[in-house]
């Protein structure tokens, strides 16, 4: 599996196929292999930017096989962390991993199709690296996503930069700015992978904003 496979994802039974084949390995032929060092960078942007009184529930939304989750659990020990992901098998690997003490990363784990009728639940905040990409995952589902967290609440949201730019999703955050329903976005270009990956040099825009209507 490749960066070519991922990025030709374009249906959301496309993605399920993927990752059910990928899951045991993505770990080690993914992340490890391409010194992937966007989940840690996602995590300790949030812990810098979001004060801990404001947050007790997360979402971590596209969690895979748990990379941002486990980096924020070790941040913020008490923090309660649920993971939406298209792929059971992805989710399998979230499931097994344990915080500092043995208990789960995650709370609860939820197989999700994001473009279709989401789960009733509302948290104090969403994380997500990575998920919202040039397929099938564009603007309008993460526009649609700002009803999964309470008014007030937080987003830090990464998205490759170029496909931030190219795909509209800081159009589309402008728009939402504009009508009042988020705060203006602060947007921070991270790396996604380290200096040992050969694809070093990509960058990811993390977009941080509140819900406010």
């Amino acid at each position: 599996m490749d960066l070519d496979e991922a990025y030709s994802v374009k249906t959301p039974q496309d993605s399920k196929k993927l990752y059910a084949s990928w899951a045991a390995t993505y770990n080690e032929t993914f992340i490890k292999a391409n010194d992937y060092v966007y989940p840690l960078a996602i995590a300790q942007h949030f812990d810098e930017r979001v004060a801990t009184a404001d947050v007790s529930t997360v979402i971590d939304i596209g969690c895979g096989t748990g990379a941002v989750g486990s980096f924020l659990a070790n941040l913020r020990p008490v923090l309660c962390i649920d993971g939406f992901d298209i792929s059971p098998e992805m989710l399998a690997e979230a499931a097994t991993l344990r915080r500092i003490g043995n208990s789960p990363v995650y709370a609860r784990l939820v197989e999700v199709d994001l473009t279709a009728e989401l789960p009733l639940c509302e948290y104090d905040a969403m994380i997500s690296a990575g998920t919202f990409t040039h397929g099938h995952l564009g603007p309008d589902t993460l526009m649609n996503l700002l009803q999964l967290v309470r008014i007030g609440g937080w987003f830090v949201v990464g998205i490759n930069s170029k496909h931030f730019v190219s795909q509209g999703f800081g159009d589309a955050l402008k728009v939402a700015f504009d009508s009042g329903k988020i705060s203006e976005p602060e947007c921070q270009d991270t790396q996604i992978y380290g200096p040992t990956s050969p694809h070093f040099g990509d960058l990811a825009t993390i977009a941080t904003f509140r819900r406010t209507n």
